[in-house]
């Protein structure tokens, strides 16, 4: 079982390049509306997986809420632990997408998510059979309390360090698994002192110094992942992107979702891979995930390579 502790937002998204200039108006003829926020995003791609997902965290209770809170349970995730907060606006985000290169621009209100308390989450379900998935838009004292009940009652945790923040030692010494793209990987190097020009070095360090499974997101590049199974590579689909904001979002969960069913790290990578390459052919987040028979069609298009013994603090592994 996969237990979620995340944001809900509803998406708005504009094809626009640019931004009008300061007070002026740009008139679209349409927009596009769709549940989105990291957390729901990535329940929705584990559950889209095959995985049981529970979902807890927050929402208001007007209209966008009652719109999330049902698009979750469509799509097979448990919503029974969500609260429902009178008088609270749900989380909001306006995405501005380069229709040139899919690459987008965010301002996100985050509403509701600010009062997720962890405490929803029942100790019993927090045990080996449970992975616990947190990313970074809810209160990071209230992610990190979680993070260390559930290091306690011996559930597997898993960060998906988005967006990028500074984390405490706590958080990292209680987290078994961190997934980050680079821009969130430089943030934390800067952080705890690790420098991050060569992501596999940065990966192996924070791997050896918290024995932390660590892997980075490279884009086209594929990922990279140093763990107690050694060092691994994936690569990437040969794609257009549309629209990336979603790719994220699907590897974190079809990571955890092939985790949970037992596959090795390594297959569980590569189906992350196909499921964040295939998540940027469409416009959206939740919209653009796969359905797994789409990523069992890709598998053998990715090359996974690395290293069979535990990584030291010099390795090297070519991309």
């Amino acid at each position: 079982m996969i237990i979620v502790f995340g944001s809900n937002v509803l998406d708005i998204f504009f094809d626009l390049a640019d931004l009008p200039p300061a007070d002026t108006a740009k008139h679209l003829a349409e927009h596009v509306e769709a549940p989105g926020g990291k957390g729901a995003n990535q329940a929705v791609a584990a559950a889209r997986a095959g995985a049981e997902v529970r979902f807890y965290g927050a929402l208001g209770d007007g209209g966008h809420g009652r719109q999330m809170y049902k698009n979750l349970g469509i799509n097979k995730v448990d919503v029974s632990g969500i609260e429902i907060l009178e008088g609270v606006p749900s989380g909001l985000a306006t995405i501005f997408v380069d229709e040139r290169d899919g690459t987008h621009r965010v301002v996100v209100s985050h509403g509701a998510n600010l009062k997720a308390k962890q405490s929803t989450i029942p100790d019993k379900i927090l045990n080996r059979d449970a992975i616990v998935l947190v990313q970074a838009e809810l209160p990071l004292a209230e992610t990190e309390a979680l993070l260390v009940r559930a290091k306690k009652g011996g559930a597997r945790t898993v960060m998906n360090l988005a967006p990028a923040k500074e984390i405490s030692e706590t958080m990292l010494k209680n987290l078994d698994i961190i997934v980050l793209n680079e821009h969130e990987a430089n943030l934390l190097g800067e952080h705890v002192g690790i420098d991050t020009a060569d992501k596999i070095s940065f990966a192996t360090a924070l791997y050896s110094r918290y024995n932390l499974t660590t892997i980075v997101t490279l884009g086209p590049d594929g990922a990279i992942c140093c763990a107690p199974e050694g060092l691994i590579t994936v690569s990437s689909l040969k794609i257009k992107p549309v629209d990336t904001i979603g790719a994220g979002d699907a590897f974190v969960g079809y990571l955890c979702a092939g985790l949970d069913r037992g596959l090795p790290l390594s297959e569980s990578l590569r189906h992350a891979a196909v499921a964040g390459s295939l998540a940027c052919t469409k416009m959206g987040a939740q919209v653009a995930l796969p359905q797994p028979e789409e990523v069992m069609q890709h598998l053998n298009q990715i090359q996974v390579g690395g290293t069979t013994t535990e990584p030291s603090q010099n390795a090297k592994l070519a991309l």
